[in-house]
Parts: structure tokens; C-alpha cells; sequence
């Protein structure tokens, strides 16, 4: 007589290597789901983040043009400053050199100023109408506000 163990035990051990394999497929593919998603979440990251270097390096160009514009008139104005400091001191130079110059000059005496003899004004004592247009076209007699 046959027993029923080796009947049963092969078909229990074919169901249960059904399981596994179904268990195992399952597990493979939930692997696969969890690192499909953690990959989408790697590239994503990845992805800001290269448009966070991109936007900042724009920013950081135009800074450094900013910059170097900067930088380039503060160079003209420090050419410009030692430009005049040069004129400044042969100014300085020029002016020294006359007050040093005074005591070549002579003092002046009374014999050597001229004198000049003052003209008499003469006094007109009567009061004509062309007096009064030439004192008008000389802005004499007008009136400001």
C-alpha cells in the first residue's frame, strides 16, 4: 500500500516552492519599485541641483562684470588723481619759486609812482531835457525792483 506522505509532501513542497518563487518575484519587484523611486529621487535632486550651479554661476558672471567695470573706473580715477597730485605740485612749485622771487623785486619809493593830475567835474546847473534822455539811455535815472 501506498502512503499518502509522499503524495502529499510533493505536492505540499510544489505549492510551497510556488509560494516562494511567487514571494521572491514579488520581493524582487518591490525592490525594484523602492530603487526605480529612490533613483527618480537621486536624479531629480541631481537635476536642481545643476540648475542651482547654472543660475549661480550667471549671477557670479555678472558680479564679476559688475566688478571689473568697477575696478576699471576706480583705476582711471586713481590716474586721474596723480595726474593733478603732478599738477597740483608744479603749481605749488611755480608759486614757491615767485615768493622766493619777492626779494629780487625793488621796493617802490615815492619818487617812482606817478602822479596823475585828478580832472575837474564840472557842474552843470541847469537841467536840460537832453540831460534827461542821456541819463535815461545811461540807465542814470531808472529804477530797479
Amino acid at each position: 500500500m501506498r502512503s499518502f506522505e509522499p503524495r502529499t509532501l510533493q505536492p505540499i513542497s510544489d505549492k510551497q516552492d510556488f509560494y516562494d518563487k511567487k514571494y521572491k518575484k514579488f520581493k524582487l519587484q518591490s525592490k525594484l519599485l523602492t530603487l526605480n523611486i529612490s533613483h527618480k529621487i537621486v536624479d531629480y535632486f541631481n537635476f536642481s541641483l545643476f540648475c542651482l550651479i547654472t543660475i549661480y554661476s550667471f549671477i557670479a558672471f555678472n558680479s564679476q562684470r559688475e566688478w571689473t567695470e568697477i575696478y576699471s573706473s576706480i583705476m582711471e580715477m586713481r590716474l586721474i588723481n596723480n595726474d593733478l597730485n603732478g599738477y597740483i605740485s608744479k603749481t605749488e612749485e611755480y608759486f614757491l619759486n615767485e615768493v622766493d622771487m619777492k626779494d629780487q623785486f625793488k621796493k617802490a619809493t615815492s619818487k617812482d609812482l606817478i602822479y596823475l593830475k585828478k580832472p575837474s567835474e564840472i557842474f552843470n546847473r541847469k537841467f536840460l531835457f537832453s540831460d534827461l534822455l542821456n541819463g535815461i539811455k545811461d540807465s542814470k535815472y531808472q529804477r530797479g525792483y
